[in-house]
């Protein structure tokens, strides 16, 4: 415990000097007694309670990913609840730059599955303009009811929901794995289990053996004003400061699909893709 206690009162100081706060104003902050955080840090408290370092932490404004650190570090588990606002707005600012260098279109979720953010090319996916009200409509929502829900634009796009959508049930079971247990994943769950089409691979489908590869979803979309299907490989990649959140990145995956991405990437039409203001 002594060796525990040391290395999380050496993280939990290392947190408080990143933030240019003192031990005295910590300890008022919080609460605490005078000298009450220098013996915590130096690990000379036994076991500090969960609810003492919850009210450092706070003082602190620690993040998602500090607070966890600090309270494995001494031993406690750690709930892991859906992200609040301020925890969304965080992750739309982190990935933006990640998101608007892929030249393909690409997008984030939380762990609930929502989108918070996407880069230009999403809307073209989608045969959306940027501004198009039903882009706001998918915002905030779960965008795996969407691919489920046959009435959505977005399930209409697939044109093998045979190989696309049990893969999706797939990516989803590995993706839930880590949240399995808490309380809200369950929520999650019965919410698709109310879509016919999930409910009918969910319990078709196998769960995916482990593997230590990147999981690659194949897709085949029929884009509005695109002549012909746009094939993609769908790849997640949970942020590393936050794994409740994660980037969804769609590979071209054949030659068409390059150009037509390339063609979105530069700003420039490409044929075979009307215009907006041409479509019907």
């Amino acid at each position: 415990m002594p060796e525990r206690n040391g290395v999380g009162g050496a993280r939990l100081r290392a947190l408080r000097e990143a933030r240019g706060k003192t031990q005295l104003w910590v300890e008022l902050e919080a609460e605490l007694g005078t000298g009450y955080l220098q013996r915590v840090e130096y690990g000379r408290v036994a076991l500090p309670g969960r609810a003492t370092l919850e009210r450092i932490l706070s003082a602190l404004d620690a993040t998602y990913r500090e607070r966890r650190d600090v309270l494995e570090q001494f031993g406690y588990s750690v709930a892991i609840s859906p992200p609040d606002a301020d925890e969304i707005a965080w992750a739309c600012a982190f990935c933006r730059r990640e998101l608007d260098e892929a030249p393909f279109p690409a997008y984030a979720l939380d762990c609930t599955h929502r989108m918070i953010a996407w880069n230009r090319q999403t809307p073209r996916l989608f045969g959306l303009l940027p501004g198009d009200p039903a882009l706001g409509r998918l915002a905030g929502r779960s965008l795996l009811e969407a691919w489920f829900d046959e009435v959505s634009p977005l399930a209409r796009l697939v044109i093998e929901p045979e190989i696309f959508l049990p893969a999706m049930v797939r990516a989803f079971r590995s993706e839930m794995a880590t949240f399995r247990g808490e309380p809200w994943c369950d929520e999650v769950v019965e919410r698709l289990l109310a879509l016919p089409r999930f409910r009918r691979y969910w319990s078709e489908t196998e769960p995916e053996p482990v593997s230590a590869a990147r999981a690659l979803v194949p897709v085949r979309l029929r884009v509005p004003g695109v002549g012909e299907p746009l094939q993609f490989r769908l790849s997640a990649e949970h942020l590393v400061d936050d794994i409740r959140f994660r980037l969804i990145y769609f590979f071209p995956a054949d030659l068409p699909t390059m150009q037509w991405c390339a063609a979105g990437a530069t700003g420039e039409p490409v044929a075979g893709e009307m215009p907006h203001e041409a479509r019907p």
